[in-house]
């Protein structure tokens, strides 16, 4: 008996039941060794005990092993530990086909030929590397949580492909999707699987299987004698390009299906029209009656019809017992109480399930904000109602609350950034306007989150909207000394841009007798002012008795940078005087211009900063401007 928490091999944990077949037990396991989970196939006794059946498993085991497609469920190893033998595979976390089906009932045409593709598009890939599966049947395909398809069991088929029709009981090769060679015991090839694909497309678009009876012998004759129903006889309004599709692949005779797995693909996808070629109702014909003998179909008209009789009674007598127990099992199946799974974790959930014969499949994941990652949310059967058991309980699971990334609203207009930000299913929240010299008003100055950041839907930003660059009224200059006004604008944040001189016998030199804007203008820091201050006649180019600077802003080269043109006439004094220019910006305090010069000089540099900016100008170590650009 296999429990949870078993470990086989020393290299699997059984985590919980998936599913039981007559011929192995399906479990969840976690490998030891890195963690991961995987499905977990354990072969029942009385396939273990069989040496050559073993022999054979194992060979085939390993040559899919060594396969690798998108559509196929990965086989990753397999063995023994002490009479258990299994094999590790890949987990798909889904439902196989036929739940599929009990669950919904047929499919829409549509996504029964995609799933048909895939099937044809790994049975194609199979093929090529000289394994036929023998065992197509809804059972096999698996239908992951994102729609996608793999089909299992390649190994297990082929290893099984010596057995006879009936064996203790079981029915191989699942008859109601047996070709008519494989009934009569005959050579098994690629059309076999070809044939059985048609049975499973069959019964994806009617919801009904072509051939049913009383027994498996009965179902196996049917697929060797009788033609099939048309498949819109079930339902009318099929397109005839399917139904000759399916009655292509069902032709009683090998050689008169298509001639490969790719080749139905591409009749599938409707790449070619491989199905209008033929007549479908003369690929049904079998002029070869026949019944079975020890377990094959071989031909009636080889058989007299006295000793066909006998036969008949001892195969029938043979598998009723067998038949009987095991219709029987299928359809009285006791019923259990179903569980409340919503608000565990769904590991959880599915070993509650487990311990009352029910198995979970995720029907949706969705976001939400109450619950964590992998917690039940709702639960299609609720709690407290009684069921089959074996039953598959549709769940909805928890992804956790929807995270999103922050966009970048900075330098965008007010109405832009609300919109960004709604797309993105988050809301505005505190806005804070400031005067801002190079954002202009009604723009996103800064956010907070910042871009780029990771946060739950509805998380709300906090904006700081930029008011532009702040208006100073410009105040009186007029008649005041220079090196007064320029102390003025200074305080106000303001840097002349210009200094001209105007001849005159009327007032002391270095007086302010015009300004430019007047006062009572509102202005913004970096607009230019200029003034014209009072010289002597003749004195025009001698040098003024304090240190003119001006400054003005030019076109910077990057988005970060800022350009400032600072310009400076050296004033009377000693015969040479140190001129230095020191910047503080983000890159921290340096000197950027330091020179000796004489009175009169001028000085013309174009400083690039970085950042908020202060520039110093230094006459003989005595500051003499400071600009703020």
């Amino acid at each position: 008996m296999i429990a949870t928490g078993s470990v086989i091999s020393q290299r699997y944990e059984i985590l919980d039941l998936i599913s039981g077949g007559g011929m192995a037990e399906v479990f969840r396991a976690r490998r030891i060794e890195d963690g991961e989970v995987i499905a977990l196939k354990i072969l029942r006794q009385q396939y273990a005990s069989d040496a050559d059946f073993i022999t054979r498993f194992e060979r085939e085991a390993k040559a899919v092993s060594e396969l690798s497609h998108p559509h196929m469920v990965r086989i990753y190893d397999s063995g023994r530990d002490g009479d258990v033998h299994f094999i590790a595979m890949e987990y798909v976390q889904g439902e196989n086909l036929k739940e599929h089906i009990r669950r919904y009932g047929r499919l829409e045409p549509d996504r029964a030929l995609e799933i048909a593709a895939q099937v044809s598009d790994a049975l194609e890939y199979a093929h090529s590397h000289g394994i036929v599966h023998r065992d197509i049947k809804p059972q096999n395909i698996l239908l992951t949580s994102d729609g996608r398809v793999k089909v299992t069991d390649f190994g297990i088929a082929r290893a099984m492909s010596s057995a006879t029709i009936t064996q203790t009981g079981t029915v191989l090769g699942s008859v109601q999707y047996l070709s008519p060679e494989q009934a009569r015991g005959g050579a098994v090839g690629r059309s076999t699987d070809i044939y059985s694909l048609g049975v499973v497309l069959y019964e994806m678009v009617t919801g009904a299987l072509p051939f049913n009876g009383d027994s498996p012998i009965a179902i196996a004759l049917a697929h060797v004698n009788q033609a099939p129903p048309a498949p819109r006889t079930h339902v009318p309004s099929l397109p005839v390009r399917i139904e000759n599709i399916i009655l292509f692949a069902l032709a009683k005779a090998p050689s008169r299906r298509y001639r490969s797995a790719g080749e139905m693909r591409r009749d599938l996808i409707g790449e070619t029209e491989l199905w209008s070629h033929v007549v479908p109702r003369t690929l049904l014909e079998d002029t070869s009656p026949t019944v079975v003998v020890s377990g094959r179909l071989v031909p009636q008209r080889k058989i007299p019809a006295a000793t066909m009789g006998v036969i008949l009674a001892v195969v029938i007598a043979g598998t009723a017992w067998g038949g009987w127990r095991a219709f029987s099992s299928y359809l009285v199946v006791p019923e259990v109480e179903v569980p409340n799974f919503v608000g565990r974790a769904f590991p959880v959930a599915q070993q509650v399930a487990s311990s009352v014969g029910l198995s979970l499949s995720v029907i949706e994941r969705v976001f939400s904000t109450n619950s964590p990652p992998d917690v039940v949310l709702s639960q299609e059967q609720s709690a407290g109602k009684r069921v089959k058991r074996g039953r598959v309980i549709g769940v909805v699971v928890s992804l956790g609350p929807e995270i999103i990334t922050v966009p970048d609203v900075q330098r965008r207009s007010l109405i832009e950034a609300r919109l960004m930000i709604e797309q993105a299913r988050l809301s505005v929240g505190e806005l804070r306007e400031v005067f801002d010299n190079e954002v202009k008003g009604g723009f996103v100055l800064s956010q907070d989150p910042q871009p780029g950041a990771r946060v739950e839907r509805g998380r709300t930003l906090n904006l700081v909207i930029s008011k532009g660059p702040q208006r100073i009224e410009m105040p009186p200059l007029v008649g005041r000394p220079l090196r007064d006004a320029r102390r003025t604008l200074e305080e106000l944040g303001i840097t002349l841009s210009e200094v001209r001189t105007s001849p005159t016998t009327d007032l002391e030199p270095g007086i302010v007798v015009e300004q430019s804007p007047p006062p009572g203008t509102r202005i913004r820091s970096l607009d230019r002012v200029t003034v014209t201050v009072t010289v002597r006649p003749g004195q025009e180019t001698t040098p003024p008795p304090t240190a003119v600077v001006t400054a003005q802003p030019q076109t910077p080269r990057g988005a970060d940078e800022k350009a400032t043109r600072v310009q400076l006439i050296v004033p009377t004094g000693a015969p040479e005087q140190e001129v230095r220019i020191v910047v503080i910006d983000e890159a921290g305090m340096r000197t950027v211009y330091q020179k000796m010069l004489g009175p009169g000089a001028r000085v013309t540099e174009t400083i690039r900063t970085k950042g908020y900016t202060i520039i110093q100008v230094y006459v003989e170590n005595r500051l003499v401007q400071e600009i703020r650009p």
